[in-house]
């Protein structure tokens, strides 16, 4: 009866262990406050990496959310005297990267099983790219800005995460839905 007490206790004592270093659902997430976590294997398979490599490189390794939106204006110019209307558009291309504080999950504390994402910690850098003309221009004096015909739209797209090894980014596998039963 003592050992069976023995090997409960040294049970729930590696379980308690094991869950206060990893997550409960151990898999790859990223919330909206850059909170969240990444397993080993994912952090591996985005780098190509064996363990032995992972386990080695670990506390080097850095985490970014890059989120890109897109906003689209369009308008209409006017040829005075004519019935030419020519439609006009421009689309802006805002890529925004930030930083995310991470610290490794250590099992037993020798081994990596994966990074907890503490946050964003400030750091980031955003572009803007247009495409198309400047926004409400007409191709020429002779023509003229239809009013009100302006119109915006923005489309935002959910952040990628990365992990970030000697200065390059390689993005983190994103989960894989469960299959959902048909029936």
């Amino acid at each position: 009866m003592h050992k069976l007490i023995v090997v409960l206790a040294a049970l729930a004592a590696a379980g308690v262990s094991i869950g206060l270093v990893a997550p409960a659902w151990a898999a790859t997430q990223l919330h909206e406050d850059g909170t969240g976590f990444v397993t080993g294997a994912d952090a591996r398979a985005a780098l190509g990496w064996d363990d032995e490599t992972l386990q080695a490189n670990a506390a080097s390794l850095e985490f970014v959310a890059e989120s890109e939106s897109v906003t689209e204006i369009s308008w209409e110019c006017a040829k005075p005297g004519t019935s030419e209307v020519l439609a006009r558009r421009t689309d802006l291309v805002i890529t925004e990267t930030r930083g995310i504080a991470s610290t490794p999950s250590m099992l037993w504390g020798r081994t990596v099983v994966g990074f907890r994402l503490e946050g964003f910690d400030g750091r980031g850098a955003s572009s803007a790219a247009p495409d198309g003309p400047a926004p409400h221009s007409c191709p020429d004096p002779s023509w003229l800005l239809v009013p009100g015909s302006s119109r915006t739209v923005e489309e935002k797209g959910e952040p990628v995460l990365a992990v970030v090894h000697s200065g390059v980014q390689y993005p983190v596998p994103s989960p894989v839905p469960s299959p959902v039963p048909v029936g």
